[in-house]
Formats: C-alpha cells, structure tokens, sequence
C-alpha cells in the first residue's frame, strides 16, 4: 500500500493554472505554479524553517536549474572580465581579488556561511559537479565587482591613495606595479553583474483601493540567465515570521532582490557606485548586501527594526535599501557606503522613488557615476516617477505600477525605447508588491523586453498543498497604434545581448548591427525614429572599423566609417535639435573619431577640426555643469589628440545606457 501511495504522489495532483507538487522531502516542497494565459511557470519552494537550515532543499531541487542560471551566469561574466586582462596583469589581479573576497569571508556572519556550505551540500547531493571554490566566491562577486569600480576610481584620481587602499589590506598578497589599467578593464567586465533598477513605493494613500504598492524592475547584466529560472522562496520560520522572496534559482537569499513578509514589509535592493567601500570587518560583525537584506525580510517586523538592523551589520560596497511598511503606511530608503550608513529619505502617507545615485548628503559625498549618461539616467528615472506618482495621486494600484516600470518615457527627450527610460534593455524582471495583502505580481520573461510579458499574481496562501493563491495574469499597457514600435525593441535587447558575448571579434559586430538595424527598420515601420538605435548602429560601425584596422583590413574599415559618418549625419539632421547637449556631443565626438581613423588619402581635415570644435564646445559647457563627473575630464583629453585607434578600441560599447 505504502508503494502504491508513492506513486500516486509523484503524479500532478493540481490545474495548469494553479500550482504543481514537484518534490516533497522531509516536510519540504517543490512546487511549479503558473497561470492560464501565461506559457512560462515559476518554481515555489515552500520551506520550514530559517535560512540556514533550509538552503540545504534549494540546492537539492533546483539543481539543474542553478547550474544553467545565476551562478553560471555570474562566472560566464567573470571569466570574460578576466580575460581581457594581460596574463601579468592577470596574476596580479587574482592576487587582489584572493584578498578582497578572504576579507569578505572573514567578516560575514556564520549564518551566511552555513547557509552557502548547506545549499552546496544540497547540490552536492543532487549530482553537481561545481567545485565549492568557484561557486563560494560567485555569492561575494557582486560585492567584488563595487569594489573594482572604486579602485579604478580611486587610482584614476590619486595612484598613491588608491595603491595605499588595497595595501592596507593586502599587503602579504600584494605583487605591485601599475593597476590603473586592469582595474579598469575589470571593472568594464564586471559592471555586467550590477544591480540597476528602478523603484516605486506608493502608499496607501495615495492608491485606489487602500493599499501601499511596492514595485521594482530588477535590471542586470545577468540578463539570459536570471529571468529563466524565478523563483519564489517561502521560508515559515519558528519566530512566526513567513517571508516570501523573488529571485532566480540560486539565490537561496531571495530577499536579496525583492520580497514580502508577514507584517507588511516590503523590500527591493538598489546597487550604487562608492568610493567608501569597505574590504574587512570584525569577525561576523557584517554581511553582504543581498544577503543583509534577506535578514530584514526575515528578522524584522517594522520599518524602525530594518533601519536598526541594517544600521547595525552596515556592508561593504554601495547600496539602497529600499523598504515599505503598510502596518504604518511608510517608506524609507536607506543609503549604504561602505561604513556609512543613512536614512537618506522617509515619507509616510506619500510615495518614494528610487533609483541608482545617492540622495543622503554623507553617502553622496562619497558616490559616483561611471559616466555622465548613468548621471543623467539615473535621475531621469527618478524625477519620472516622482513627477507621476505626484500627478496621480490617489489613483495608483499594481496596474499603475507594472505600466510605470514598464515605461519606454525619458524625462529629458520624451518618447524612447531605451536609454534614460524606466524599463532598460537589460532588464531581467519587474515585481509589484501589496504586502498589505500578501500579494505580488512578477513578469515570466516570456519575450524581450521582459515586462511585455504576463505578469502571474499570487497571494501567500496557509493552504498545506497549494503555498500560494494564483489570482491571473496583468499585462502592461502599450499603445495598440505603434505594436511595431513595441516589436523592434526585441531586437535590440538581443543585440545587447549578442554584443555581451562577442564585441571584439568582427562577426561579432556584424551580427549586433544586423540586430539593430532589424530594430531601426521595425521602428520606421511605426513611423518612429529610434535615436538608440540608428546611434548605436553609427557607433558600433566605428569600432568595427578600428578592429578591421588592427587586421589590415583597410578597404572594409573605410567602408565602415563611410556609412558611420553618413549615419551620424543622418541622425543631426534628422532629430539633432530634439537631442540632449550629452547626445549631440556623442555625435560630434564619434564624427571627429571616425573621420580621424580614416586613412590619410581619405581625410576631410575640415571636417575632422568642426567636427572636433564642435565636441569641444559642448563639452565645456557639461563640465561647467557636471564637474564631478570624471568621465568628461577624459573625454576632453581624448579629443585633443590624434592618434584615436587605441581609444576607440579601448572604449566600452554601451547599449544599455546608449554610449
């Protein structure tokens, strides 16, 4: 009889449309739940206990979807980071990084720990081949790759401060000789594991039916990897609090993205850039951010415990979080450097936005932007929301919210698909949360961009064989008269994408143009003319260009800085009044850059001066304006010089933030 009961147990026992037992052991469960209108399902893991002790049951049930997910993702970025270094360059680096993440480990709570060993054992035991070496330094990588960022940074500003920085801590691992440059390149590499995202917090007061809203998008360069394999993790601890967290398969720390509990707490996590971060504290005494934030998920029980709890770990790199509380109907974002830790802003009976910069005054002090664009996105995003979620008052929901994430507004030019928008090419998935009700709903990543895909809603459910209520399917809302429009951006995240994997190799660029050019062409047919697009077209023509140089290809690279010019021509007189003093000085920059690499029997030095004076003008102006921002300081030098090859060659092919 016994035997008889297995095999009934291991057949579906619930609807498509509602939640499938997949596995149960030792009291816990695997289930995949999905929604009539949705293909794409989302793995529960409904978990008794603490973290710690129930890290072991994610490894084990979802190993095949961790391998192929967020932890390979991460080392696929890494690796790739690496190998752009010089093997001196190389061996030096591993070195730091050695220290940096011994450092990390030794700082960190047992709690963290025991949760990372329990989810390998779990994969252990469910046939991974992972060494523990590569898959404990994945979990500190998104710490690692904040630090890079404030060590280019630093030695770009003071050599000897930034040298001082790492030889403070990593004196007996130190190698030394010049690291400005590695520093750099691994910083460009890693920046793809980063955290950029957009928050709202609506409250109650100011939505439709009564109840604080608390969205975000998840934007990250891990996109490919986190959006296929979500997952839901419930844990129902003994302290009474059950927390619900929305991640991907792997990140058993799932309160680390976004989540819920059940005393109204609602919690997102936003990645800035600092120079303050931090390297060692003592033992046990911090954690990483993801993980900090998890424990507020699962410890805190009010707005005032979170901000106690996070005041008292703090954290090493640079981080908002960004934490709602509908028991007293109050926001709050908290602003982490390193050691500093600010209660930057707080609103009860409003609404909040966020972002990706600094607000609070000693946090601010201390952070950056890697470029002017990041500067200027990251606020645009903000004043968007802010200006909306002001003008509609009183009439936000979670419709409101997934229409507002899934926004394709810049708050400087209007209309745009991507770049200072709300919704970025790389964004991996948008959560609305009404904790009030122990509701979310989450995008399932059915086609690019992510957020026009369905949105499954769910409600925490005490049922013992369904852990959640499925309440359907959202959608956001797009204007039926340019559905081309909406098309073409598809392919412009899958030239992203394509360009992630291969933006040194000349059929690498071929196959990102003729992704963006299906783009452009699918914008046109809507009557839209896409500045992203036909931009990066441009742009990316003029590092081919450099590249077909280095392989003698002279002929090919003529041709291509020909029709790169003609396009950065094209978009002047087409929409150049329309474009911000940043973008009209992208064009005068890649012209002057363009008409320097053509070869000599070819150049227009007339061209090549206005084109150059014109830069130069615009450019002042930005400084005069943004003197904080570093990145304008190298960009002027660049353009006083001639030789542009290597320039070109070394500068970052930015989709996302169209550079």
């Amino acid at each position: 009889m016994k035997n008889i009961f297995a095999l009934l147990f291991l057949f579906p026992v619930f609807s498509y449309a509602d939640c499938t037992l997949v596995r149960e052991l030792n009291g816990q469960k695997h289930f995949t739940c999905g929604a009539e209108g949705a293909k794409n399902k989302v793995h529960v893991l409904d978990l008794q206990g603490g973290f710690s002790e129930t890290a072991y049951y994610h490894g084990l049930f979802l190993r095949p979807e961790i391998e192929k997910g967020v932890l390979v993702g991460v080392q696929t970025q890494v690796h790739r980071a690496f190998a752009e270094l010089s093997p001196k360059d190389r061996e030096q680096i591993l070195l730091i990084k050695k220290c940096v993440i011994d450092n990390y480990r030794a700082s960190v709570s047992d709690e963290f720990k025991s949760g990372l060993k329990n989810l390998y054992r779990g994969l252990k035991d469910a046939g991974s081949t992972v060494g523990w070496n590569e898959f404990e330094e994945s979990n500190y990588m998104v710490e690692f790759s904040i630090f890079t960022d404030s060590m280019q940074r630093l030695l770009d500003e003071s050599p000897r401060k930034g040298k001082m920085k790492v030889f403070a801590s990593c004196a007996p691992y130190f190698v030394g000789h010049a690291l400005l440059k590695p520093f750099k390149k691994l910083a460009q590499g890693l920046r793809s594991i980063k955290m950029g995202c957009t928050g709202i917090s609506a409250s109650a007061t100011s939505s439709t039916d009564g109840a604080l809203v608390h969205g975000r998008n998840f934007d990250t360069g891990l996109l490919g990897f986190y959006e296929t394999n979500q997952v839901i993790v419930i844990n129902r601890q003994r302290n009474g609090i059950t927390s619900a967290g929305l991640a991907s398969a792997g990140l058993h720390y799932a309160g680390g993205i976004s989540g819920i509990n059940n005393y109204g707490l609602a919690v997102s996590l936003h990645e800035l850039q600092t120079e303050g971060t931090q390297i060692r504290y003592e033992s046990g005494r911090s954690d990483v951010a993801p993980f900090l934030l998890h424990s507020v998920l699962m410890k805190a029980r009010s707005l005032n415990e979170a901000i106690s709890l996070i005041q008292t770990r703090k954290g090493f790199g640079a981080w908002t979080f960004f934490i709602s509380d509908s028991k007293t109907d109050e926001a709050a974002s908290i602003e982490l450097s390193g050691n500093t830790v600010v209660v930057a802003r707080r609103s009860k009976n409003s609404y909040l936005g966020q972002s990706n910069h600094f607000v609070g005054a000693p946090t601010s002090a201390e952070g950056y932007e890697y470029s002017l664009n990041k500067t200027l996105e990251t606020r645009a995003r903000l004043s968007h929301v802010h200006r909306t979620m002001k003008e509609d008052f009183g009439h936000i929901d979670a419709q409101w919210v997934i229409n507002r994430l899934s926004g394709h507004t810049d708050e400087l030019v209007g209309a745009r698909s991507f770049g200072r928008t709300t919704t970025k090419v790389y964004t991996a998935a948008t959560h609305v949360m009404i904790p009030e009700r122990q509701e979310w709903w989450m995008s399932v990543a059915e086609t690019y961009p992510t957020h026009r895909s369905p949105f499954i809603g769910f409600r925490l459910s005490s049922n013992p064989h369904s852990p959640v209520e499925v309440l359907g399917i959202k959608r956001a809302w797009e204007d039926p008269e340019k559905q081309a429009w909406y098309d073409s951006m598809k392919y412009y995240v899958q030239a992203y994408l394509t360009n992630e994997a291969d933006h040194k190799t000349l059929s690498g660029f071929d196959r990102t143009l003729g992704l963006i050019q299906q783009a452009s062409d699918r914008a046109l047919s809507a009557g839209v003319y896409e500045f992203p697009y036909h931009f990066m077209w441009a742009r990316i023509k003029v590092q081919r260009a450099a590249q077909a140089i280095m392989a003698g290809k002279r002929d090919e690279a003529f041709i291509d800085l020909s029709q790169g010019l003609e396009k950065l021509e094209e978009i002047s007189s087409t929409i150049g009044p329309t474009l911000h003093s940043y973008e009209r000085f992208q064009l005068d920059l890649w012209k002057f850059r363009a008409e320097t690499l053509k070869p000599l029997t070819h150049k227009n030095k007339t061209q090549q001066q206005r084109a150059r004076t014109e830069a130069q003008n615009i450019l002042t102006g930005l400084i005069q304006k943004y003197p904080r921002q570093s990145e304008l300081y190298d960009l002027q030098w660049s353009l006083q010089e001639e030789a542009q090859l290597y320039i070109v060659l070394d500068s970052e092919i930015r989709l996302g933030t169209v550079e």
